[in-house]
């Protein structure tokens, strides 16, 4: 067969084969965003654990009698978010809280970091090392409910396989 015959097939598949290889192409798979809205349960040890993540941004995060964000007395919850970044391999998912003491009116930031990869449709793992720290050095200061994991275990008390609710 001339290469003449084939014309701009082999432009068009070579142009189709650089698109799909791209990295970032939320407006051809979807944002990985509208994909986690809702909720997601599992267990681990025996302990049940489910996290609902809202369109509006909000969010709980519930492991047996543990919950974030915890109401306490004298505190506001001024505003909460979750955020996820895709471009981080795993998938970066921050679930983060901003607080306010009534009396005084100090603001406070609270942040739960977690690592999350996708294992199917209706199926995801989670992971954070929960050791709390503080950096007061940022503005509102900042408690950290534990540390960012770089990657999953084959088996792990702190990482969760959730199925969608």
């Amino acid at each position: 067969m001339h290469i003449r015959r084939l014309g701009f097939i082999p432009s068009i598949l070579l142009m189709t084969l650089f698109l799909l290889s791209c990295r970032d192409l939320r407006w051809l798979r979807g944002s990985v965003e509208k994909k986690l809205i809702g909720e997601w349960k599992g267990t681990n040890d025996g302990e049940t654990g489910s996290i609902i993540l809202n369109k509006d941004g909000s969010w709980v995060f519930i492991i047996g009698d543990f919950v974030l964000p915890t109401p306490e007395e004298g505190i506001i919850v001024e505003n909460m978010i979750w955020t996820v970044d895709d471009t981080q391999d795993p998938i970066h998912l921050d679930c983060i809280v901003y607080l306010k003491q009534t009396e005084s009116g100090m603001k406070r930031r609270v942040i739960l970091p977690l690592i999350l990869r996708v294992l199917g449709q209706n199926k995801i793992q989670i992971r954070s090392i929960f050791e709390p720290s503080d950096d007061n050095t940022t503005s509102p200061p900042t408690l950290y409910m534990g540390k960012r994991a770089t990657g999953f275990e084959t088996e792990s008390d702190d990482q969760m396989t959730l199925i969608r609710q």
